[in-house]
């Protein structure tokens, strides 16, 4: 990574990210009995003009029958007794649709399966639709939904509205991730179906690459197109139109999208179509809110509290990328060796064989990752991942003075092994403590194992650093170490660090601004916290890295599990909140300053 060792001299695991061949695999549904009850009864939700979309729908009631119901006055029994005089309309219209055969398959043996019965869903949120019912019915009758079938009144331009007229009525069914997204309340923001601000289908499922809707050219939606031809699947983008936008089915998460194609929001399951929505692909996501969300490719999220903002990127294999506190970014990003990750080296052979959650050396600067991410997910406090990382070095590819071996051991571009992780911001009680678990599962058999779990390179301006024994209160501030690479006529191998097992924490030179780490898993033979600092000359490369660092030699186990916890805050927030992690967890070990492991 730009001259800097990945190690130090003293060197000895969502929903599974797919692309799924169709979108209509049904998707089981997480509704409880009693979250069910509520949604029969649709019409409890008001309507609130302040949240809709400008783009309204070519399809409008020019009158009703009788008066419906103010739409101020969000009355339950008012709603039912209007929706009445469509109900036996609406059945026999369902009853119609039931009988016809879906293009998907598994669709259609969905609907032709048992179904509930017919209710009354929320008022559209389309200008002029507001007092026109719909209804739908689930699939199946019990269980996980898989398919909801809607019908409603859709009189052409110049016809009054007539339900007794059944040329008026339309059907469509909404089915697999669509239909868990589209009666998701998170994902709608409270608003479920058809009172979200996608309104009433317009269609039934498609295919954008024949009908080429307008977000066709979002780089989220080019992506799982280059990734579906990639894996040699045929070209098609799955999605649904709705009176104020579309539903598009991305392998695994739905994005919604506006009538000209922009992002509604964060891409379900986890996101909000109403929520500012997070970056574009391509390079290092940075937190937006709200926090606990999924971002364009797999491994971007954006996660975490009021207090502590994270965000992980697919550019960099799901690790790391942003740490915000008091508006101060943490994590430098350089290049892939960086970031806050897990990495490991295998056998004794250094860089030459180490898988890197991030990436590869040959990634550099760029916003592309060789680790392949394989699960990953996010809600508000917690993000989860789980990768085939990248060895550090390509095949053939020259090691660094510094390594044991002059070329890399490993044969492949990505390792066998699996890096897991579990990220929590908050806990203890405290917004700015993060709890971060980690797992290895090692593929093969190895002699030994050098491992960080995590490393963190934070920016350059994190220049001091301390040691704490969370036991005593003791602390002691440490001169600067200097890790970079040899300046002529100096000579030296390697790149110096500072170990010990003393709790470190590093900090900005006012103290307002620190980190500090530290593992219950302490007592873990050769479990050290480690420091490198770099002064390359120029801010941006100029770097601090900290890690809770182990080493095992003879019969390593093939899963590791680690906990760490990562603090942030001022110099004096860190101790005290690192003593009371300590206290409700001690460990009794004997603490090795620096200067006793020299």
């Amino acid at each position: 990574m730009d001259g800097i060792s990945r190690f130090s001299s003293a060197l000895n695991g969502v929903r599974t990210s797919s692309v799924s061949e169709t979108a209509s695999q049904p998707t089981p549904s997480q509704d409880s009995t009693a979250e069910r009850t509520l949604r029969e009864l649709f019409s409890r939700s008001s309507f609130e003009p302040s949240s809709r979309p400008a783009a309204t729908s070519s399809y409008r009631a020019l009158s009703q029958p009788t008066a419906p119901p103010d739409v101020s006055n969000p009355s339950v029994s008012d709603w039912q007794a209007w929706c009445e005089q469509f109900k036996g309309n609406a059945e026999a219209e369902l009853n119609r649709k039931r009988g016809t055969t879906l293009p998907d398959v598994t669709a259609d043996q969905v609907m032709h399966g048992s179904h509930s019965p017919m209710y009354a869903a929320g008022r559209s949120t389309v200008p002029g639709n507001e007092n026109i019912p719909a209804f739908f019915q689930d699939f199946p009758a019990t269980g996980e939904r898989q398919m909801q079938l809607y019908t409603f009144c859709r009189p052409p331009p110049g016809q009054t509205l007539d339900p007794t007229d059944r040329n008026q009525w339309v059907s469509f069914e909404v089915h697999g991730d669509l239909c868990k997204a589209y009666s998701d309340n998170t994902f709608t923001h409270g608003r479920q179906g058809t009172n979200s601000l996608l309104g009433y289908p317009n269609s039934g499922l498609e295919d954008g690459v024949k009908a080429r809707p307008p977000f066709l050219d979002d780089p989220m939606v080019k992506a799982f197109r280059d990734a579906r031809v990639a894996a040699g699947k045929p070209d098609m983008v799955p999605f649904q139109e709705f009176q104020n936008g579309y539903l598009v089915d991305l392998g695994g998460k739905v994005q919604a999208f506006s009538k000209d194609g922009q992002r509604l929001g964060t891409a379900w399951p986890g996101g909000d179509m109403t929520a500012t929505a997070t970056q574009g692909p391509g390079g290092v996501q940075t937190p937006t809110g709200p926090y606990g969300t999924t971002g364009p490719l797999n491994g971007d999220t954006s996660f975490g509290n009021a207090t502590v903002q994270m965000g992980t990127s697919a550019s960099h294999g799901g690790a790391v990328t942003s740490l915000v506190y008091d508006g101060k970014e943490y994590i430098n990003n350089k290049d892939h060796g960086r970031q806050m990750q897990v990495a490991f080296s295998l056998d004794g052979y250094d860089e030459a064989l180490m898988p890197t959650e991030a990436g590869s050396h040959q990634n550099g600067a760029d916003p592309i990752s060789t680790t392949e991410v394989v699960g990953y997910g996010a809600q508000p406090g917690r993000m989860t991942s789980s990768v085939h990382p990248a060895y550090w070095l390509e095949p053939g590819e020259e090691a660094g003075p510094y390594n044991s071996v002059p070329k890399a051991k490993n044969t492949t571009l990505v390792s066998e092994d699996v890096i897991t992780k579990d990220i929590t911001v908050g806990v203890g009680g405290h917004d700015n403590v993060i709890q971060y678990d980690s797992h290895i599962h090692l593929a093969a058999s190895h002699d030994k194992i050098y491992a960080e779990v995590p490393t963190t390179y934070v920016n350059g301006e994190f220049e001091k650093h301390y040691r704490f024994d969370p036991a005593t209160g003791e602390s002691r501030e440490y001169p600067r170490v200097h890790s970079e690479p040899p300046k002529p006529p100096e000579e030296r191998k390697g790149f110096p660090d500072e170990g010990g097992n003393v709790p470190l924490i590093v900090a900005t030179g006012d103290g307002k601004h620190a980190m500090a780490i530290w593992s219950p898993d302490e007592r873990r033979s050769d479990l050290q916290y480690r420091l490198h600092q770099f002064d390359l000359g120029n801010p941006a490369d100029d770097c601090t890295k900290l890690g809770v660092t182990f080493g095992m030699s003879e019969d390593v186990p093939a899963d590791i599990q680690t906990r760490s916890y990562v603090i942030v805050g001022t110099v004096e927030e860190v101790k005290a909140r690192l003593a009371e992690l300590y206290s409700q967890n001690p460990t009794g070990v004997e603490r090795k300053w620096p200067e006793d492991v020299r």
